[in-house]
């Protein structure tokens, strides 16, 4: 028994500690720069009739002179109509270009493949990175370049998800969470990771390490990509309205879990620091579940005292991105997260192959 109050103590201690670290230790990481240098959007998209337009039309109404962006679609080996939306905007738009990348540039991840390809036709000077499911808001472009002081090689926008549906609001949540301890964690000095939906980096840093031909292989391109510019480069994460790039829910359990798989694949390979963080909150709902059958008030009042400095965590992250959230919402999500990640962790440990996008890995 002691053996897991000490492990409950070390739980909630980092709860209270992460909410008094975004308090007094947010970093904004912005300037304000008078240049607007040219700059490339690369958007691989494979299958993605349903949301390319959306991600299309919201990089186009950037606020950003049109001589001064182009914005570069790869069509993965799609077999829907991605390749005839792409193709039909960078008719109508002179800053979009499309292309079809059939051939490998090299063996591994075909998103990075694709990426790769993109990468090699770009003119600008700085090189933005979405994905086709994702809506961008108007002052994306110029809001990440003011993070770009000279010392910045790579900077992280914020990402969360946004549809209708119990489903839709709990990967809200999530993604509102794990954007949280990100920043937190990146505003201590730590370099963690990026999102290859919402990142911008110096072309002239991404060719110095190689680019994604040059990294293992690996099904998390963005987290390598990321992991080489980390070690000679400084990077910085940005949380505001102005970086918020808008996600499409997924709509089963299913693909849940393969994403959640996926992501696992580069999680286990984060800074301990974070490592940690996300294995103790994997592990404390089953603990706490056996604390239950020996001590039922014990467990009430441990979990209480967690879903408060939880939910006083969700406000703080909410609140920086003008998001709603309620009590009920995030009691819900207390019990949802914690059945989730250790399914996710079984899910990861005994299925298999991971399958994304048609593809296994």
């Amino acid at each position: 028994m002691i053996i897991l109050l000490s492990i409950f103590a070390v739980t909630l201690l980092v709860d209270l500690v992460l909410i008094l670290l975004w308090i007094f230790n947010f970093k904004k990481n912005h300037h304000v720069r008078n240049d607007q240098p040219f700059v490339s959007v690369l958007v691989a998209a494979r299958d993605e009739e349903k949301n390319l337009a959306r991600c299309l039309d919201s990089l186009i109404a950037v606020n950003y002179p049109e001589d001064k962006i182009e914005i570069l679609i790869g069509d993965d080996q799609s077999e829907d109509k991605t390749w005839e939306i792409a193709n039909a905007y960078s008719i109508r738009y002179q800053q979009v270009h499309a292309f079809k990348v059939r051939n490998h540039t090299f063996l591994g991840n075909g998103k990075a493949n694709v990426l790769t390809f993109l990468a090699h036709q770009t003119k600008g000077e700085y090189m933005f990175m979405t994905d086709a499911d994702i809506m961008v808001p108007e002052g994306w472009i110029q809001s990440m370049l003011n993070a770009m002081s000279p010392e910045v090689s790579l900077v992280t926008g914020t990402s969360v998800v946004t549809g209708k549906g119990l489903l839709a609001y709990m990967q809200q949540l999530d993604w509102l969470f794990a954007g949280g301890m990100l920043k937190v964690v990146s505003d201590l000095g730590i370099a963690v990771t990026t999102m290859g939906n919402n990142l911008v980096i110096r072309k002239s840093t991404y060719e110095a390490v190689g680019g994604f031909e040059a990294l293992p292989f690996s099904i998390t391109e963005d987290l390598e990509l990321f992991n080489q510019v980390k070690k000679k480069y400084h990077t910085v994460n940005l949380f505001d309205i102005n970086v918020l790039n808008r996600s499409r829910p997924l709509f089963s359990f299913g693909e849940l879990l393969e994403q959640r798989k996926r992501w696992m694949h580069g999680a286990f390979n984060l800074p301990w620091v974070m490592v940690t963080i996300l294995l103790i909150q994997a592990l404390f709902f089953p603990l706490l579940i056996t604390t239950a059958f020996i001590n039922p008030m014990l467990a009430l009042a441990i979990f209480g005292v967690k879903f408060i400095l939880r939910y006083l965590f969700a406000v703080s992250v909410a609140f920086r991105l003008n998001e709603p959230i309620n009590l009920l919402g995030c009691l819900v999500f207390e019990i949802y997260i914690a059945f989730f990640s250790f399914i996710s962790l079984l899910y990861y440990s005994f299925s298999g192959p991971i399958t994304w996008k048609r593809r296994e890995y």
